[in-house]
């Protein structure tokens, strides 16, 4: 009888496995790794209050998107680099998002940035949905994108973005031009 009613019930559990399957694939969370699409998401930007979307905002740029928050020592430490790095190849086309990932009050956030002076764009997720979506294990953690939106590198901690041997990574990625349709 055991065998007999596992073969009645095998078409049964065969459609469970292959529908779950596929809502898995269509909607749950891919994995982060250099090489895939990164994930998009919203956050407010510190600057005009407004939501803004990853793909929108930056789509056919190459785009440093940094995950930080005001507490984090490391990220302190690293906030000067990104902003030399920023200002040393905006004029190319290089685009740079600060993710602060604070549960503070706006205010805070931006008055905190407000001292380092920095010139690239500021975001808040005070729901912290971004480390969901990412992946994120701490803070900082970044994610180099190129102009196609494809994660290239991923470092999770505190880095020398200003280096020579970052901005030439970078230089080569903005020296692919931008798929058409993406800017």
């Amino acid at each position: 009888c055991f065998e007999r009613a596992d073969a009645k019930a095998r078409p049964g559990i065969v459609a469970v496995l292959v529908g779950g399957t596929i809502v898995a694939v269509k909607f749950g969370p891919s994995h982060i790794e250099v090489g895939v699409e990164a994930p998009d998401f919203q956050a407010t930007n510190l600057s005009s209050g407004k939501l803004v979307s990853l793909r929108e905002e930056y789509r056919g740029s190459v785009t440093l998107v940094n995950i930080w928050a005001t507490w984090c020592e490391p990220c302190k430490k690293e906030i000067p680099a990104l902003d030399s790095l920023y200002r040393a190849l905006a004029p190319e086309g290089f685009r740079l998002v600060a993710v602060s990932v604070d549960t503070d009050a706006p205010e805070k956030v931006k008055a905190f940035m407000d001292g380092f002076n920095v010139a690239f764009d500021v975001l808040h997720d005070r729901e912290r949905k971004i480390e969901q979506t990412y992946q994120t294990t701490g803070v900082p953690e970044s994610f180099l994108l190129d102009r196609e939106g494809r994660i290239q590198r991923i470092v999770y901690a505190d880095h020398p973005w200003a280096s020579a041997a970052n901005q030439r990574i970078i230089r080569q990625l903005l020296a692919v031009p931008a798929p058409a349709g993406s800017q």
